[in-house]
């Protein structure tokens, strides 16, 4: 069947993403300050969301979360930091689109994958979780490939791969996304059912 979100009317379906991006912008600032002082640059609470967010409804929606996000850190970048270069739409926002919509069709695979499965979390939290770490992957690669080509750097952008891929924040927005992407998606569900009345099976149709 199709998904909670976009069968509802357009008023829901505004509200919701308009909460979303609420949240994830406050989650930008609170990633900002928190771990500035350590010089590290992981999206621990941000990435997490714009991932849920796009695998709790159905593939009409997967891309809406990497937009947001991309759209929050441009906004981010252009009003609380000095990168302003980084807040180039070809930089902060394209890539980011395709996180979701990967991350979504990787946590379909593995629902069907897993579909017959008698534990609650091979049936939802592992497909959650891959679907986590995929996205996160995918987000930093991407950005990383769109960064180096906007610099005319064409052969950097594997360089720069593995350079991030060293860092201690690469395994930490791994981590986070692991664990909180099943989390916040089971909350949204609940939240959403629970406004709507709804119930039933959580996989999507």
């Amino acid at each position: 069947r199709r998904g909670y979100i976009l069968k509802k009317d357009r008023a829901h379906v505004v509200a919701f993403f308009g909460v979303m991006t609420a949240l994830i912008f406050v989650a930008f600032l609170i990633e900002g300050t928190l771990l500035s002082g350590l010089s590290i640059t992981a999206c621990v609470l941000s990435l997490p969301l714009a991932i849920a967010v796009s695998i709790c409804d159905d593939y009409k929606s997967s891309f809406v979360g990497g937009t947001i996000l991309g759209c929050c850190s441009m906004v981010f970048c252009l009003i609380f930091s000095g990168f302003i270069f980084y807040a180039n739409p070809f930089i902060a926002i394209l890539p980011r689109t395709c996180v979701g919509i990967v991350a979504f069709w990787v946590y379909r695979g593995f629902l069907k994958l897993f579909n017959k499965a008698e534990s609650a979390i091979l049936k939802e939290t592992v497909p959650a979780s891959l679907a986590g770490v995929v996205g996160s992957v995918t987000n930093t690669v991407l950005y990383l490939i769109s960064l180096q080509l906007w610099k005319g750097d064409v052969f950097g952008a594997f360089n720069a791969i593995v350079s991030v891929a060293v860092t201690i924040y690469f395994p930490i927005e791994l981590a986070a996304c692991c664990i909180l992407v099943p989390t916040y998606t089971a909350t949204m569900r609940r939240i959403t059912r629970k406004c709507h009345g709804g119930g039933g099976n959580d996989n999507l149709s």
